[in-house]
């Protein structure tokens, strides 16, 4: 089960190791809306209703540790595998984000949160443009991730630039940190 933000890399990377002939067997994913984030009771309400219509010995929770601030009490009783990442970058950086933060305070964007930037901004749209560029001020930069599952959205990219009033620019880190992540949860999850 995935948050919908990582769908266009989880995809590719599904589609690599299907390729690759890496399991010998079928992997099924449920995504999840990706505007959950925004409300944590809804995102409780799905996942526990997603999970118990998931027929499969071991599910594979595909969200950050720190995208729920109850995971850990309300998904205790279900044979889970998740992650000890905190959050959706985390788990496609690695350990490149830590060297990142260094530089500035980063507004992260992949191919999954430029394509629902809206469903997460859209209420604000009609508010005041100093006051939504303050609310960003704390940030230094917006950076897209550049996965390659996609071409790079420079119009989207842009037009979030300027509501935002952060500068913007491109970081190409492809897949492997991600993929490297999903194998070992996979196999976390299949009998021994």
């Amino acid at each position: 089960m995935s948050c919908g933000i990582y769908q266009p890399e989880l995809d590719a990377v599904l589609s690599e190791i299907k390729e690759d002939k890496i399991f010998d067997c079928e992997l099924t994913v449920t995504y999840l809306q990706a505007k959950l984030h925004i409300d944590f009771d809804l995102l409780k309400k799905d996942v526990l209703q997603a999970l118990r219509h998931i027929a499969a010995d071991k599910i594979i929770l595909l969200y950050g540790a720190k995208c729920h601030p109850e995971f850990n009490d309300f998904l205790r009783d279900w044979q889970l595998v998740r992650f000890k990442q905190s959050n959706c970058i985390e788990l496609i950086l690695g350990d490149c984000k830590k060297k990142i933060d260094d530089a500035a305070k980063t507004i992260y964007l992949t191919a999954g949160w430029v394509t629902n930037w809206d469903q997460f901004f859209n209420a604000a749209k009609n508010t005041d443009q100093a006051a939504i560029k303050q609310s960003f001020a704390d940030f230094g930069q917006l950076l897209f991730i550049d996965t390659g599952v996609c071409e790079v959205p420079n119009k989207k990219i842009e037009e979030i630039s300027l509501y935002t009033g952060l500068p913007k620019s491109v970081k190409k880190v492809g897949l492997s940190v991600f993929k490297s992540n999903i194998i070992k949860a996979v196999k976390q999850a299949l009998p021994v």
